[in-house]
């Protein structure tokens, strides 16, 4: 069985490569929208979030960055997983 990439399940989930940071924060950082986005204007998220055009434009995280993010979250937990259930 072939898995989907993060990428693509991301995309398929959200419609877009630039995601709105209120439609993740909650499921990905565990902070609600405007916790988010005070730590998006500080840079304190550990994806890079962005604005789309000026000031006053929604915070935005590309797909791809999540998508890296999450993998790397999911090896770290693996490796935990694995050190605790040696065979």
């Amino acid at each position: 069985m072939k898995q989907i990439s993060t990428f693509f399940a991301l995309m398929a989930e959200f419609g877009t490569a630039e995601i709105p940071l209120e439609d993740v924060c909650e499921k990905f950082f565990g902070l609600q929208p405007d916790m988010a986005k005070k730590r998006a204007a500080r840079r304190q998220l550990p994806v890079i979030a962005y604005r789309g055009g000026t000031q006053k434009s929604s915070w935005l995280v590309s797909a791809k960055d999540l998508a890296e993010h999450i993998d790397e979250q999911r090896a770290k937990a693996k490796r935990e997983w694995d050190q605790v259930n040696v065979a």
